[in-house]
């Protein structure tokens, strides 16, 4: 008989733990990324006894009651919240979250309540490390799973490719052209167009494509960075222009792409006046090639970036006419520099000797323009290649449209994050960067992980190893969500209804024991 008090005791117990289960589920109703526990009830044995009579078994067992041994952890999906933070992140699927404290250690978890901090690491509430794989410039995953870092500025990149896209066209309907170029003088060239291209410091720098119809199906193109002609480079041999030819059907002729005009590049050349304010060149200038990069006057130089406009005037960085030049003599007039003394200098950059040559064909996709930029006095190459290939020629209007790979320093602007875990940095430099990509972890048996508090999850085995994906392969990431938890509050009640009548029914197993136990001892009376 004394054995059902302890079997009521036994029910007791096991309920109040699962009273405790039902209570922590219920308090972590608003926790990001909680899974609730379901308490699992295993029977207890008092007495087992199998006897067997002509050969028929006869079971004698009596239970001692229950007791939770063990919780199984519900991981289904919960309900996706909208934040308006572009780093708050749901996994919509299957996998954790990879995040490392201060001492190396990982854990894994479904709260994605990040932010970057003042080195720029993606960090949980818990200043915990967010990991993932960094991505090369091409978008590419480079190296093993580290700290995912947001850069806070981008360094500046020169401008090495410039490529034509569709649909860029020459229109066939307009007349040739037999007057030499002139980028002064708009009836020796068809058209112009401008962008902005980047030295290696991020300067900007306009570059202007100038197209001049020379014949059927034939066009001359030049090449002018910040007013100064741009040689074609073919093997250290300079060229003034490029001049591509056209199929009867709009296309490149890319077997006929040449060069046929040759000039020589006049470098750091340094005249002293010849009368006030007059220098006079060594060589006859080609038209909008010069570029005066310093003065000296009194003893001192100064560093500046003047050139022609090809219309006989020496400019300033703003387009003010500060002198003149003759391109039939080579002389050049500066009006700062007028100023009674015989001992001024200059040093100058440009193009001369146009001799024509033999045309020499080039890859259209490979064609190589040289330039130049001043910066503190010294010459910076702002070498690019251009890829002409998908310009068209048709009777149609005029279209221009090229890509280049150059930008300036950029600032951090905002972060986003895409549904396959690319982690994207936006600049004010205009450029939007792959920088990492979040690395997922699942497990074969979730089972085996632990509870650690703090939403975090550990295996109970450090041996274990993890399945790990990039982002977007086994669960979508939602960047601007919160995965809520997943506790259904109406099915936590009704167990607390059922705990609580389990509770009071094993509490009546005791009450009735006692009674039966006062009854038998009455007997005695």
């Amino acid at each position: 008989m004394i054995q059902s008090f302890y079997t009521g005791n036994a029910g007791l117990s096991a309920n109040r733990e699962w009273l405790s289960v039902i209570s922590d589920n219920i308090a972590n109703v608003n926790t990001i990324g909680f899974k609730a526990e379901r308490a699992n009830f295993e029977d207890l044995i008092s007495k087992s006894l199998t006897t067997f009579a002509n050969g028929s078994p006869k079971n004698f067992e009596i239970g001692g009651g229950s007791f939770v041994g063990s919780t199984t952890k519900d991981f289904s999906q919960g309900s996706l919240m909208n934040t308006n933070t572009p780093t708050d992140l749901a996994l919509d699927g299957e996998g954790f979250f990879m995040v490392q404290d201060n001492q190396g250690l990982t854990y894994y978890t479904r709260a994605g309540q990040f932010r970057t901090n003042a080195n720029g690491d993606l960090v949980n509430l818990n200043g915990q490390k967010l990991l993932g794989w960094a991505l090369d410039r091409n978008g590419n995953i480079s190296g093993s799973i580290k700290e995912i870092n947001i850069p806070n500025s981008m360094a500046p990149s020169q401008t090495t490719q410039i490529t034509f896209k569709e649909p860029t066209n020459l229109d066939s309907r307009v007349n040739v052209i037999s007057a030499p170029f002139n980028p002064g003088d708009s009836t020796t060239f068809n058209y112009v167009n401008s962008f902005t291209t980047y030295d290696s410091l991020g300067n900007p720098h306009t570059t202007s494509y100038y197209f001049q119809r020379v014949g059927t199906n034939t066009w001359a193109v030049y090449k002018l960075i910040d007013g100064t002609i741009s040689p074609v480079d073919v093997g250290g041999t300079l060229y003034k222009s490029v001049k591509l030819t056209f199929n009867p059907d709009g296309t490149l002729n890319v077997n006929n792409v040449y060069v046929d005009t040759q000039v020589t590049l006049a470098s750091n050349e340094t005249q002293t006046d010849t009368t006030d304010g007059y220098f006079t060149l060594a060589n006859l200038p080609v038209r909008g090639s010069v570029h005066i990069k310093s003065y000296t006057t009194g003893g001192t130089p100064y560093v500046v970036n003047w050139h022609d406009d090809g219309a006989g005037n020496i400019v300033d960085e703003n387009g003010n006419s500060i002198g003149t030049i003759d391109y039939g003599t080579g002389t050049i007039r500066i009006y700062l520099l007028e100023n009674g003394l015989t001992t001024d200098q200059i040093t100058v950059d440009y193009l001369h000797s146009e001799t024509a040559v033999a045309p020499v064909n080039v890859d259209p996709t490979q064609v190589t323009f040289s330039g130049y930029d001043p910066n503190n006095g010294a010459l910076i190459p702002l070498t690019t290649t251009e890829n002409f290939k998908e310009i068209r020629q048709v009777a149609s209007d005029f279209i221009f449209y090229a890509q280049q790979d150059g930008y300036a320093k950029g600032d951090l602007l905002s972060v986003a994050v895409s549904e396959d875990g690319v982690v994207k940095g936006v600049y004010s430099n205009g450029q939007v960067r792959d920088l990492a990509r979040i690395a997922i972890a699942t497990f074969k048996d979730k089972e085996i992980l632990v509870r650690k508090g703090n939403n975090l999850y550990l295996p109970n085995s450090q041996t274990y190893t993890p399945i790990i994906v990039p982002g977007g392969v086994i669960s979508k990431i939602r960047s601007g969500f919160l995965e809520l938890s997943n506790v259904d509050i109406s099915r936590e009640f009704i167990n607390l209804i059922t705990a609580q009548r389990a509770y009071q029914a094993n509490a009546r197993t005791i009450t009735t024991s006692d009674q039966v136990l006062q009854e038998t001892m009455n007997i005695k009376r």
